[in-house]
């Protein structure tokens, strides 16, 4: 795979490069029928460019061949049209296509006159007829996909935010029977707005939810921070698995809370929970079962073997937390803390002589190759000054790298990198770049070094 992405020192200009496959990761997500999509699925009217949803189309069937004029003799390709929908009523181009294949198969199936006339159903009520005057005038594919955005802007999301429901009173937290018998009650506005459309789970509502994920839920590499939109709770991508933070600080302790990512319920459901984050890295707990004082670090936690240790180290008494085993069974068993254990905690030990930092932890020293990883790792550590003989006492590991969830790149590299499980994964284009909610404010240049430390990934590409 060739990343050839191209940066300036104000702008960064990514170019598309060749897909990879990703499993797809709907078939992990649970349906509720409760939630279909997110307020933010529905409404992100920017969530595809016009390229994006011409490769879509081409990629599923044949409507990315398919032109038509619209109301001013324009002629618009088919995914032009459903962008300027998309982005003028603020509509989501992934709803749209997603309601079009529900109703007519437009995104996989052939293209008849029919379905084309009449994309999205918006305007055919069960029992209408399509010759009827007043649902003739929506007929068209320009008509069906901006009314289908249209309508839920301007009445349904509307009617929710004036009036707490819409006209066919479906609204979050009031609960409805659907035309096929289950009570529901939407979660939000989103999903009272689905069923405002079509007052169905299956055959309808369901197919929303099951062809979105299928074809739109992301796959976020490990070491990524997830937050729902709107919601307070945060996790750590890790094996594959959500991770939660069960307080502020066992989050802040270990990661830059600006680093989080917001994405939708479903790109976080797509995930099985795994053991929870419940202290902060360094934390000292006491087992209440056992008597046995821990210090936690990363995922383990450390047995502290003696009161004289636990002096000699520096520790303060009035720190320790209690937990139970039951609290504690998420961190695994580390090394023990003894009278030979050379700065448990960490310590940077900068050269007199050279002015180089290195990081030393139990006794082993590993080099920092920049300042950006220096920041990265230890912003609130202060280097100790010493003599380089002092400092290669120590066993030599391997250099620092930067921490997961960091976004690099530097002047030799013609590539933006996400450092996952301690590798750099080359961002395939700005698209993805974006679409993954990424924040270019987070792209840490630094030296070309101090990228190549990490060995190089697979890529990371939404459309593969």
């Amino acid at each position: 795979m060739y990343n050839i992405l191209q940066y300036t020192k104000k702008a960064v200009i990514l170019s598309l490069v060749t897909f990879l496959l990703i499993p797809n990761i709907a078939s992990a997500l649970t349906f509720n029928p409760n939630l279909i999509i997110s307020d933010n699925d529905l409404e992100n009217g920017d969530s595809m460019s016009v390229n994006r949803i011409q490769r879509f189309l081409g990629n599923q069937g044949n409507l990315g061949g398919y032109s038509t004029l619209d109301p001013w003799g324009n002629e618009k390709s088919a995914a032009q049209i459903i962008f300027d929908a998309g982005h003028y009523w603020t509509i989501s181009p992934q709803y749209l296509l997603v309601r079009m294949q529900i109703e007519q198969s437009l995104i996989t199936g052939a293209l008849t006159d029919y379905r084309l006339n009449w994309a999205t159903g918006y305007g055919v009520c069960d029992g209408c007829s399509t010759t009827d005057p007043e649902v003739i005038k929506y007929r068209g594919f320009f008509n069906q996909v901006n009314w289908g955005a249209r309508k839920i802007r301007e009445s349904y999301l509307t009617d929710l935010e004036n009036n707490g429901m819409t006209f066919t009173g479906w609204g979050p937290g009031i609960t409805k029977t659907t035309g096929d018998g289950y009570n529901i009650t939407p979660a939000n506005d989103a999903t009272a707005a689905m069923y405002t459309y079509t007052p169905w789970v299956y055959n309808a509502n369901y197919n929303i939810w099951n062809f979105y994920n299928s074809w739109f839920a992301k796959n976020y590499p490990d070491g990524s921070l997830l937050q729902v939109h709107g919601e307070h709770g945060v996790y750590l991508i890790q094996n594959g698995k959500k991770r939660a933070f069960l307080s502020r600080t066992a989050l802040i302790s270990r990661f830059d809370a600006s680093r989080i990512i917001l994405v939708s319920y479903s790109d976080l459901d797509a995930y099985e929970d795994g053991l929870p984050f419940r202290f902060a890295n360094y934390s000292l707990i006491r087992s209440t079962d056992t008597g046995r004082v821990f210090l936690i670090d990363g995922n383990t936690r450390r047995y502290i073997e003696s009161p004289e240790v636990f002096r000699a180290i520096g520790f303060n008494p009035e720190e320790i937390e209690n937990a139970t085993e039951a609290e504690l069974v998420s961190y695994s068993f580390g090394p023990n803390i003894n009278m030979q254990s050379i700065y448990p905690t960490g310590v940077l030990l900068q050269s007199k002589e050279t002015g180089g930092i290195s990081y030393v932890e139990n006794g082993i020293r590993q080099s920092i190759w920049s300042k950006e990883i220096l920041q990265s790792r230890f912003p609130d550590k202060t280097p100790v000054i010493v003599e380089q003989a002092t400092i290669d006492q120590y066993t030599k590991g391997d250099p620092v790298k930067f921490k997961d969830g960091e976004l690099i790149t530097s002047p030799g590299m013609r590539g933006v990198y996400f450092i996952s499980n301690g590798q750099r994964r080359g961002i395939a284009s700005k698209e993805t770049f974006e679409a993954l909610g990424l924040k270019w404010e987070n792209l840490i240049w630094t030296t070309d070094r101090a990228v190549e430390i990490h060995i190089e990934g697979e890529p990371i590409d939404i459309e593969a």
